[in-house]
């Protein structure tokens, strides 16, 4: 199934289940913008406390090719992004094309291109790098005065 398809459903789900809200403002739009630049900002920092803070405790996860269920809550998704041990990740590249957000009430779906690059370290050593190019689909979901990751999924394209 294709990432617009599953985007569009996706987008479906998320208005029927905000009826009667109206599409989000101008304004509305711009806070979520912000929120998923400021995400994107601390991955480059690799700062795992303020990428935390920018996630749901009920996120959910979907990993492609993945043979275990998706990755669900906070917790396991820190252990996911982050594990403790001898090897570390550090990204070193996150840039978004072709970003499109929608949505209506409490939620917000967006929707491009990334393109993602990191650094495997050992220790404080460099061990691997790589990069990847996917097309990702975000739903955010407003907890108070913040939008965060609450839905996520992305598949790798060449």
């Amino acid at each position: 199934m294709s990432l617009r398809l599953v985007s569009g459903l996706a987008l479906g789900l998320v208005m029927a289940g905000c009826a009667p809200s109206k599409d989000l403002s101008s304004a509305e739009v711009a806070a979520v913008r912000r929120a998923l630049e400021s995400y994107r900002e601390a991955w480059l920092r690799n700062d795992e406390a303020a990428v935390m803070a920018h996630v749901s405790d009920e996120i959910t996860l979907f990993v492609p090719g993945a043979t275990t269920p998706p990755v669900r809550g906070a917790a396991a998704l820190r252990s996911f992004w982050f594990p403790t041990g001898a090897t570390g990740f550090r990204i070193t590249k996150y840039e978004i094309t072709g970003e499109a957000i929608h949505g209506s009430g409490r939620f917000a779906v967006a929707e491009g291109i990334s393109l993602l690059a990191w650094e495997t370290l050992a220790g404080d050593s460099v061990v691997d790098s790589a990069t990847s190019r996917t097309e990702y689909l975000t739903v955010l979901r407003r907890e108070g005065d913040q939008w965060r990751l609450f839905r996520q999924m992305y598949l790798p394209r060449e």
